[in-house]
């Protein structure tokens, strides 16, 4: 659906945008050497092209209550299609599920999840082991310590 494609002043524009969706036109247009209304008509296009397909508050999730996090990773059964793809379409609506990805190797889902404290997580890691039964084959469960990079804190165009 690209008619133009990508320049290197489109780039420049999502590499702002990327770290601060609220950044006046004006500050772009000075950063990149063009027009606010060159800006303007930019950022309108690459949202009619669906390249930016919308704007989102980075937030802090440890003032918001929720101080730990894990990712677990899953094993599921790959003859039951059916239950694992009702699995995966569920978790786009888990307040917990920060990030899931479908991966490969030895695990078929890595998930990112949210919570208050360590006993929400027990207390939702025993509630999905019922819910799913024999369609989790195996699960494997990390604490996150620090995050260094997120993918709030990352732009392709930097």
């Amino acid at each position: 659906m690209r008619s133009e494609g990508i320049d290197e002043i489109d780039k420049k524009i999502l590499a702002l945008l990327s770290r601060d969706a609220r950044m006046p036109h004006q500050t772009i247009a000075a950063a990149c050497g063009i027009t606010r209304q060159t800006v303007s008509s930019r950022i309108k296009r690459l949202e009619q092209e669906g390249v930016i397909r919308k704007y989102r508050a980075a937030i802090d999730y440890g003032k918001t209550g929720l101080g730990s996090f894990f990712v677990l990773f899953l094993k599921l059964d790959a003859a039951d299609q059916a239950a694992s793809e009702q699995f995966i379409d569920a978790l786009r609506a888990d307040p917990h599920v920060l990030m899931d990805v479908s991966i490969t190797g030895e695990w078929d889902v890595m998930l990112l999840l949210a919570f208050k404290d360590v006993r929400g997580y027990e207390s939702y890691i025993s509630e999905l082991r019922q819910r799913l039964g024999p369609t989790l084959k195996d699960s494997k469960s990390h604490v996150v310590l620090n995050f260094y990079k997120t993918p709030d804190d990352w732009s392709p165009f930097v």
